[in-house]
C-alpha cells in the first residue's frame, strides 16, 4: 500500500489510513529529514485498540547509542524502519498484524 502525503507530515498530525486492519497513525513527533530522531507515534486499529510506538531508523538508533554512549536501545514499542513515514510505519504494522499485534506496541 502506498500512502502519498503531499506535504511532510506534522507534529500532532492525523493520517487516516485505508487499511482493513489500520484506522489513523497519529504522529506525536514529525519526522525530521535526517531521520535521527526517534518519533512517537499513536497507531488507532479497527477493532478499537490503540497502540504507542517509538519509531527509530538506523540513523536514530545510531545518534541515540553514540551520543550517550550506549551499549543498547530497549524500549518496549521499539519499531525500526528504514525512513519514519507512513508507508514504512504501514509496512511495519502490517508484519506486526501477521505474528499477532498484541506482542507489540503499548496499549494507550
Amino acid at each position: 500500500m502506498t500512502l502519498s502525503l503531499s506535504n511532510p507530515v506534522e507534529a500532532g498530525q492525523m493520517v487516516a489510513i485505508d487499511h482493513p486492519s489500520i484506522a489513523a497513525i497519529l504522529f506525536v513527533d514529525a519526522p525530521n529529514a535526517a531521520g535521527d530522531r526517534p518519533v512517537e507515534i499513536r497507531v488507532a486499529l479497527r477493532d478499537g485498540r490503540n497502540l504507542a510506538f517509538t519509531v527509530y531508523t538506523p540513523a536514530a538508533l545510531s545518534r541515540a547509542m553514540g551520543s550517550a554512549s550506549q551499549l543498547s536501545v530497549v524500549d518496549a514499542a521499539l519499531m525500526v524502519v528504514l525512513r519514519a513515514t507512513p508507508d514504512a510505519i504501514i509496512d511495519a504494522l502490517d508484519q506486526m498484524l501477521l505474528t499477532g499485534m498484541a506482542h507489540f506496541g503499548l496499549p494507550v
